[in-house]
């Protein structure tokens, strides 16, 4: 994003891999036009250049392929609630109804690695020996995040069975 407010700043990139089985099934990925000029502090932090940015797709084009993505799907992401603020901005802008809820996998990282100083994806990755393929950038953090789902349902499968378990871990 261009910042972290969601009222005030837009989405730079969007990405999501769908999992079936424990398999990846389907990724998408699109970086996106937006006026804003880009602080130097979010071009640092996440690799991405206006320049990057020029010849993409505006948000009006990217977020109706992205939300047909996920369509059936249910949404997992860490620290949800700053990207489904994101996303419900973006498609109130829009005038599109969004009424998917996500996953938190920082509200699990809380419950089931209470032990653990931070609870950041950087920590998580860290204390399982994830590697990112590209920090900030959206398919380099689905990937860990999905990695940290994955080994959670692993580790914890007397407690998290099915959905019902997960859902008071949703925003």
């Amino acid at each position: 994003t261009t910042g972290l407010s969601s009222q005030y700043d837009r989405i730079i990139e969007i990405g999501a891999q769908k999992i079936q089985s424990g398999k990846v099934i389907g990724e998408f990925s699109s970086l996106i036009k937006v006026k804003d000029r880009l602080s130097r502090v979010v071009q640092k932090l996440t690799g991405i250049s206006e320049s990057m940015l020029a010849d993409k797709p505006d948000i009006s084009e990217v977020l109706p392929k992205f939300l047909n993505f996920i369509k059936g799907s249910i949404l997992v992401a860490h620290n949800a609630s700053f990207d489904m603020g994101f996303l419900k901005a973006e498609s109130s802008r829009l005038d599109v109804d969004l009424e998917w809820s996500a996953c938190c996998t920082l509200k699990l990282a809380r419950v089931f690695l209470a032990d653990l100083e931070s609870k950041s994806l950087d920590a998580i990755a860290k204390h399982y020996g994830f590697i990112f393929e590209s920090r900030h950038r959206s398919i380099g953090d689905v990937k860990v995040t999905v990695s940290f789902l994955q080994r959670l349902l692993t580790d914890e499968r007397e407690k998290l069975v099915s959905w019902a378990d997960m859902q008071s871990f949703e925003v």
